[in-house]
């Protein structure tokens, strides 16, 4: 009754626009402009730190780490040779060096053997001069600087790989925004260390990002800008034949950036043609083109413009937003158009048309994006920002594509000269959909019985799936980034750096011997490290310092290479060290000397994975330090963060709307019993999308996290629909078996138009140039592909079986 009560209403509703279309349409029009004007304010942000909000605990610790030792995301470029140690190369990578270091914009450092330090001794005198000042004249100068740098344990694996094939140039660009820095905070660092950061209770992040001394971080276009100009550079060198890598996490993340923004040009316009294509061979009208188009593109730019207002970036979870909108703004408008034309053309009569549109299927629209709505929705909770973005947009851009599909779209139509088309017999479809309401009226027990055993067999098969979050493997196999970034790995022992930060809590507490000794194990320990996944490439911190300044001020005797056993010797070579004009102790230790900063190498690793390698040094350097304050962060600690928080949150999101849909579905079929059951062809299609898991294979990883809602949110959208009218026909006719011929013939036809334009919207996922992205296309389109067989086959089946029990009402 209740059913019947609210279709009469949006049958009224119906008739009411069509007594006032122009007015409707303009009225449609300049709600949406406000949030439309914001367009062009949009922006892009793929940093790791995008990921997380601003008051998560781990982003707090990294902002802590930043505003004490600057931004630890390097870049590194590394040129492969067997010729390092030849004059003409060393005067190619000082060119490379200066090119580099004039060039590039928001640049704090650079290094490489060009301008390391170089520790020398003599006497009670210490200086740290370049290792190639002055430079090399003579093929006999060089194999001295050869001999040097080869027997240094802090060039090895850093500047140098330990067969010298290899040399590193790092690049680290500085911490902070120069346009968020004031005169102030600038004036305040000049003379050495930072005296504002002494301070432990550094306050964390805000949510414009910056520090607390009120400095903005680096933004994400000027981090874009750091990566470009060196990239630009590099292929000028790479050009002449120099055989160059770039790597490192700020390189690859502005990779990933470029690639999705291009990936989300080929996502619409694909999409887009695809609507286009089907719109004109399903319709064969200008207008059912024209007019789904235009719900479609002021929905994205409501959405779009929404995000921009709010001063929301895209990151590459919500990229999906777009092609999600084109996708379910089709669906709704599909219904509605189908509906429209088979009445107008049997009528002639567009006003009579859209009320009974409305009253037909106006209901199960507005339910369908809500449920739509609902599933992605459930992700707005995310502990993952991202995410959370995604779920709150894509939630608002379905129901603004709600609101068109229901108001500007029938007022169109109203205003539009249209002519009947009469049709003399059936068309293909009409007979397609003839042939199909066969299957589940007579073999719905072998269709119940086939779906059951593929749900156990995928069920099965999903033990198999493995999580993952590589964002380096989102790129191609051939892809340079990607190549580069192992070339380093496998050359250079590591890309990455995890960091660590041993607060002692008191001044000069890093001057003790017996800390420094347990520091100088540790890291000897930790360079030993293996895993089945990873190993620690490179250990640096303060006893790195030490032990080189103590060797230099001993005739650079390798004996020497030691921790000094008193504290004063310690204290004095510390002095001797950061009086002798190099700035690299203000790196590892702060101005006090009572926090410690310990660099750990690592090659680029799945962060899955690298939760070892992480809980294994939080928990050494707590077990050597147990009084003193360990914190683990850096790039590695955020991607770890990430996923976790991505995979709970998809959980709870799962969750969340299962039940909400559930209740939906309860409510719309005015029964528990039907709700309930109707919820199992909508999650047939996910289970058997784990089946596809399994055969490809394709990883658990942030995007395919995400299917489970949006696909319960689509799935639904069919199953709505069937239900809906198959419980509207079994009403007049008391007979399942054409209660599900009259659904097949009316919503039946839009479900297969819908599904494949759905369907298709994803499959252009699989054009993309990341291999997450086009996974996510393949499952999603497949899992849409599965909930149309699902809604045609499985659940007129089950509806048979209901009925011969007598609980349709």
């Amino acid at each position: 009754m209740i059913h019947q009560n609210l279709e009469v209403k949006f049958s009224r509703y119906g008739r009411w626009i069509t007594s006032i279309p122009i007015k409707i349409v303009l009225f449609s029009i300049a709600i949406l402009i406000p949030f439309i004007v914001h367009v062009p304010k949009i922006k892009i942000d793929t940093s790791t730190e995008g990921f997380m909000h601003p008051n998560d605990p781990v982003l707090q610790t990294y902002n802590h780490f930043r505003e004490q030792f600057g931004r630890e995301e390097r870049v590194i470029v590394a040129i492969k040779s067997d010729k390092i140690f030849t004059l003409p190369f060393l005067q190619t990578l000082r060119q490379l060096h200066q090119a580099l270091a004039s060039s590039v914009p928001h640049i704090d450092d650079i290094t490489s053997l060009y301008n390391v330090r170089n520790t020398l001794g003599e006497e009670d005198k210490l200086y740290t001069d370049d290792l190639l000042e002055p430079f090399p004249k003579t093929q006999a100068d060089v194999e001295r600087i050869k001999h040097r740098a080869m027997k240094s344990h802090f060039y090895k694996d850093l500047f140098v790989s330990s067969n010298g094939n290899m040399t590193a140039i790092i690049l680290e660009s500085d911490a902070y925004s120069q346009a968020g820095t004031s005169s102030e905070s600038i004036d305040d660092d000049i003379g050495g260390f930072d005296e504002a950061t002494q301070e432990s209770d550094v306050r964390s992040d805000d949510e414009s990002g910056s520090d607390s001394q009120g400095r903005h971080f680096l933004t994400d276009q000027e981090n874009s800008e750091f990566v470009q100009a060196i990239h630009s550079i590099v292929r000028q060198y790479r050009d002449k034949g120099l055989d160059i890598y770039v790597a490192g996490s700020a390189s690859v993340v502005d990779a990933l950036k470029v690639q999705m923004r291009n990936d989300m040009q080929k996502f619409t316009r694909t999409t887009f043609l695809i609507i286009v294509i089907f719109f004109l061979v399903m319709f064969r009208r200008i207008s059912a083109t024209i007019y789904p188009v235009i719900v479609v593109i002021l929905a994205l730019l409501t959405t779009v413009g929404a995000m921009a207002w709010t001063g929301v970036a895209f990151k590459l979870p919500t990229q999906i937003v777009p092609s999600l909108l084109l996708a379910v703004s089709v669906g709704a408008t599909v219904h509605v158009l189908s509906i429209f034309f088979d009445k107008f053309n049997e009528k002639g009569d567009k006003a009579e048309a859209i009320e009974y549109t409305l009253g037909h299927s106006g209901l199960a629209i507005a339910m369908t994006s809500i449920t739509t709505a609902i599933g992605v929705g459930s992700f707005a909770g995310s502990e993952v920002a991202p995410i959370s973005d995604l779920g709150i947009f894509a939630a608002f851009g379905v129901l603004v594509s709600l609101f068109l599909t229901l108001t500007l779209l029938p007022a169109l139509l109203m205003i539009t000269r249209l002519k009947p088309r009469k049709k003399s017999e059936p068309g293909r479809l009409d007979r397609i959909m003839e042939k199909l309401a066969i299957l589940p009226i007579y073999y719905y027990k072998q269709i119940l019985i086939v779906g059951g055993i593929l749900v156990m067999l995928s069920l099965a098969m999903a033990t198999k799936i493995e999580p993952s979050h590589n964002p380096l493997f989102w790129f191609q196999p051939d892809n340079i980034n990607r190549v580069s970034t192992l070339a380093i790995d496998r050359e250079m022992n590591g890309s990455l750096t995890i960091e660590a930060v041993v607060d002692t809590g008191k001044e000069n507490g890093w001057n003790d011997p017996v800390r420094l000794k347990k520091l100088d194990t540790l890291a000897k320990e930790f360079e030993h490290y293996r895993d089945p996944y990873t190993h620690i490439g490179k250990v640096v911190s303060l006893h790195t310092i030490v032990k080189e300044t103590n060797k230099a001020l001993h005739a650079n005797d390798e004996h020497f290479y030691t921790i000094p056993n008193s504290v004063n010797l310690v204290a004095q070579e510390l002095l001797l060290f950061e009086n002798s004009g190099s700035d690299d102790l203000e790196d590892v230790v702060d101005s006090q000397f009572s926090k410690v900063r310990i660099t750990v190498k690592i090659p680029w690793t799945d962060s899955v994975k690298a939760v070892g390698v992480r809980n294994y040094l939080q928990r050494r350097l707590q077990e050597t330090f147990p009084n003193d304050k360990v914190e683990v962060t850096g790039m590695v600690s955020l991607l770890i963060n990430t996923f976790s928080q991505a995979v709970h949150s998809a959980i709870q999101s799962y969750f969340i709307a299962f039940t909400l849909i559930s209740l939906m579905m309860i409510l719309i079929l005015g029964s528990v019993r039907l709700g309930l059951f109707s919820m199992i062809p909508n999650l047939v299609p996910i289970i058997l999308g784990l089946f596809i898991m399994v055969l490809k294979p394709i990883s658990l990883d942030m995007f395919t996290l995400l299917i489970g809602s949006i696909a319960i949110g689509l799935a639904v959208d069919d199953t709505i629909h069937f239900m809906h009218n198959f419980k509207r026909y079994y009403r007049q006719t008391g007979d399942s078996a054409e209660a599900i011929r009259l659904t097949f013939f009316t919503t039946g036809k839009a479900l297969v138009i819908t599904s494949m334009v759905l369907s298709l919207g994803f499959f252009s996922f699989m054009m993309g140039t990341m291999i997450s992205v086009q996974n996510f296309g393949l499952l999603t389109g497949s899992v849409i592909i599965f909930a149309l067989l699902s809604d045609l086959l499985i659940a007129p089946a089950m509806m048979i079986v209901i009925a011969k029990r007598g609980w349709v009402k």
